[in-house]
């Protein structure tokens, strides 16, 4: 009996081996102990990078002096302004990552083919958000690093800082994209994030408007967010026009 069932099949694989081979199973398992992981590879820096904020862009802030020049105030509040963003950054990249952990720990979630696919299913708002605001706040804390150049020791120090701290922000931009472009061409089709860091932001902040609805806290947090903007703005045009006019003169 056991010939008989195999005859069809191996008389099949003998005229046409694709079709045999077209039959094949992936393996899937549960890849929940290695998306772990990767949240806390990214929890643990994230909450380094956080700690030194705090001394190098708060704690030793660059005082306000009476009777100091516009620009160099203007200066002094955009260099806490992103302090505090780049802090806040990583907060949310460590409560994205922890809640995440948390969950995995606690749910039993069905097997997958592979770990993007799990993360893609499961986690994938999560694994967005840790991503972008660990970068973000990453990028931020360098541009800190080369503005207290500028504040301890003036302008020829500082173009050679702002110069160093440019270059690595380029670098870490361009190796950021690299690593995903090589993420998106081996990832299965409909299980890929982007395929740079603008496309990762653009679909993170997507995600956020759609995560958002029905919930009144992230709503109020995104009213929030978009009123800080315009205040943002506001400070960046009269900063631009106070430059303008000093050129002018």
């Amino acid at each position: 009996m056991r010939k008989l069932f195999f005859a069809p099949i191996l008389l099949m694989a003998a005229i046409n081996p694709s079709v045999c081979l077209s039959t094949s199973v992936v393996p899937v398992q549960d890849y929940s102990g290695v998306a772990a992981g990767l949240f806390g590879n990214m929890r643990t820096p994230a909450a380094l990078i956080a700690g030194a904020i705090v001394p190098v862009g708060l704690l030793s802030a660059p005082q306000l002096i009476k009777g100091e020049p516009r620009k160099e105030e203007l200066m002094k509040k955009a260099n806490c302004l992103l302090a505090v963003a780049s802090l806040l950054s990583e907060i949310l990249a460590i409560t994205y990552s922890t809640v995440a952990i948390n969950k995995l720990a606690e749910i039993q979630f069905a097997p997958t083919a592979s770990v993007s696919e799990f993360i893609s299913k499961n986690f994938e708002f999560a694994w967005l958000g840790t991503n972008v605001h660990f970068l973000l706040g990453l990028f931020g804390f360098g541009i800190l690093v080369g503005t207290k150049a500028y504040f301890l020791y003036g302008g020829r120090v500082a173009k050679i800082a702002g110069c160093w701290s440019l270059a690595t922000f380029l670098t870490c931009t361009s190796y950021v994209n690299y690593g995903i472009s090589i993420g998106e061409s081996m990832h299965q089709e409909g299980f890929r994030f982007a395929k740079n860091l603008f496309g990762l932001t653009l679909k993170y902040m997507k995600l956020a408007i759609c995560k958002a609805r029905g919930r009144p806290l992230s709503l109020t947090a995104m009213a929030i967010t978009l009123y800080s903007i315009y205040l943002t703005m506001k400070q960046l045009i009269e900063f631009i026009s106070l430059g303008l006019n000093k050129t002018t003169e």
